[in-house]
């Protein structure tokens, strides 16, 4: 008796393979996908927060940069000068270091509020009054340092911010305020955050919860702007609940944002890093509709082909996702998943290689960024941080010493104002070529922002010896002229040495050390510049070296 096509046991037994073939490449291919979707995911949020981590904490330390370098200030102004505005004028028009933190000038404010005693540089424009500025009321109240809200000048009509410090006598009495004005778009402050967006439609946004403020955004023309009506806007909404962190909110307008909210606690302010869903996880849906793409596929050979066939064909597969399960659980490190043959399994390996490499080498970009300053390549403060508490522990254990050397440049803001900024970071690269030609290549050279370097001599023997031999060094090579363009350029540099022994290491932190070196080169530029200083407990001990011709 001949059997219809449709009773043949082996047709049956090809279709409940085929049937449950095409069940299992369906389950295969929702675990694949499902673990794709909330890795990726999860790896695409942690780009944003650390990029978002990066630019508040950058902002962060420029405001402490400010604010320790005012104070400094503070602390250096003698009493009489409250008494006598030509000299108080005179005096802080030689303070040519502070005036590239603040560009919009100084100003000395005695305590009834106006007019200034002194203001550098002097505009007309200044207002003869300041008892109505929240930054006055609240230096003179708190008799504190205080970051004004976030204001347009009434002297330059720009987006700035103040800082105010109180000058007080050891007896008590408030002799005037010190003030420092900024605009929020100096080059070097706040202008990362201008002109950059999270994705192609993001945003980011520099908020002011106590004064209901934005301070700055991606676009200018939204800065010192109120902020939108309780409701309006529910990402501005949880901002001002205390919510931090990285999350999904929906907006007003209806749509699903991925949303970056980090503190910037110098000055109380929130940094909000913000782009659509669609937008912000569009290579992740690519990689799940082409894993499902390439999954069925897969099924229409396999319903012809018998179970043993079926079996080897979904080996690959199988390994394929058991790999990359194990990488999500931990078990199993994160690393190119093999291929072994040349069908559509390797197509999705080779996917999901070259998605993990291109993430992995995004994030190692984020990282490197995070240490590295962007201009010149150099180390940055966070970086210089970290070796040089390394190395603290390090000479702890081997009895040796290491020394810091702060430098600064002397005559640096007057070739900006001359040749312009294009011209002065290109002498920045140059400077820092020279002086990573002083030094070893077991030492760093990092550098803190605007003018200013730190050279670490690591473990060493003689750390004194070494320290003023790179520092004499240094200044000589940068006495040589720097041609750029058609420019030859003449720069001097002030040095301050701190010196640690093995004894000392464990006592001691970086933040000190770099305090000390910050100290002995104020110093320097008190003795007439262009030499170095090293610092003592008492007194930093000067050496100048020849003169620049």
């Amino acid at each position: 008796m001949r059997r219809g096509f449709g009773s043949s046991l082996k047709t049956r037994i090809a279709a409940v393979v085929a049937l449950l073939s095409v069940a299992a490449i369906g389950l295969i291919t929702l675990f694949v996908t499902s673990i794709l979707h909330g890795e990726m995911q999860e790896l695409v949020s942690k780009q944003q927060h650390t990029a978002a981590t990066y630019m508040a904490r950058d902002v962060d330390s420029k405001l402490q940069l400010r604010l320790e370098s005012l104070k400094r200030v503070a602390l250096n102004m003698p009493p009489a000068l409250f008494t006598n505005p030509p000299a108080m004028q005179t005096w802080l028009e030689d303070r040519k270091a502070i005036h590239t933190l603040f560009p919009t000038g100084l100003m000395v404010i005695p305590p009834d509020g106006g007019p200034t005693i002194g203001d550098a540089p002097h505009l007309p424009t200044r207002p003869k009054s300041f008892v109505d500025r929240d930054w006055f009321i609240g230096a003179v109240t708190t008799r504190r340092p205080y970051i004004s809200k976030p204001l347009i000048t009434r002297a330059t009509g720009q987006p700035a911010l103040v800082v105010a410090i109180p000058v007080i006598t050891e007896g008590g009495e408030l002799l005037g305020v010190l003030a420092g004005v900024t605009p929020l778009a100096t080059p070097g402050f706040l202008d990362l955050i201008l002109g950059a967006h999270p994705g192609r439609h993001g945003s980011y946004q520099l908020v002011a919860p106590s004064y209901h403020l934005f301070a700055l955004a991606s676009e200018l023309g939204d800065a010192i702007t109120a902020l939108p009506e309780k409701g309006n806007d529910l990402v501005i909404d949880q901002l001002l609940a205390g919510a931090r962190g990285t999350r999904i909110i929906r907006n007003g307008n209806g749509q699903d944002e991925l949303t970056t909210m980090i503190d910037i606690p110098t000055a109380g302010w929130v940094l909000v890093a913000r782009q659509p869903t669609d937008e912000a996880f569009e290579p992740v849906w690519n990689t799940v509709r082409n894993t499902t793409l390439i999954a069925i596929l897969l099924a229409f050979p396999i319903v012809v082909i018998l179970f043993t066939a079926l079996s080897r064909l979904l080996q690959p597969l199988s390994r394929l996702a058991e790999e990359i399960h194990d990488m999500a659980e931990g078990t199993r490190p994160m690393q190119p998943v093999a291929t072994g043959s040349a069908d559509e399994v390797a197509d999705v390996a080779n996917s999901f290689n070259r998605l993990q490499q291109q993430l992995l080498e995004q994030e190692r970009r984020l990282a490197d960024m995070a240490h590295r300053d962007t201009l010149t390549g150099l180390p940055n403060r966070l970086l210089i941080n970290d070796r040089l508490d390394n190395e603290l522990l390090r000479i702890a254990r081997s009895g040796h010493g290491l020394a810091l050397l702060f430098l600064d440049l002397d005559g640096f803001k007057p070739v900006n104002d001359q040749y312009g900024h294009r011209v002065g970071d290109l002498l920045l690269i140059e400077i820092a070529g020279r002086l990573r030609n002083c030094i070893r290549e077991a030492d760093t050279v990092a550098r803190l922002g605007g003018d200013e370097f730190l050279i670490l001599l690591s473990d060493t023997e003689t750390p004194q010896e070494a320290a003023e031999r790179v520092a004499s060094d240094c200044i000589q090579a940068l006495a040589q002229p720097i041609h750029i363009e058609s420019y030859a350029i003449t720069i001097g540099v002030s040095i301050g040495i701190a010196i640690c022994n093995g004894e000392e290491a464990a006592s001691i932190s970086a933040g000190q050390l770099v305090s000390f070196a910050d100290i002995a080169m104020y110093q320097a530029k008190a003795d007439g510049r262009n030499r170095y200083v090293r610092y003592t407990p008492t007194r930093p001990q000067t050496h100048r070296e020849d003169p620049i011709e």
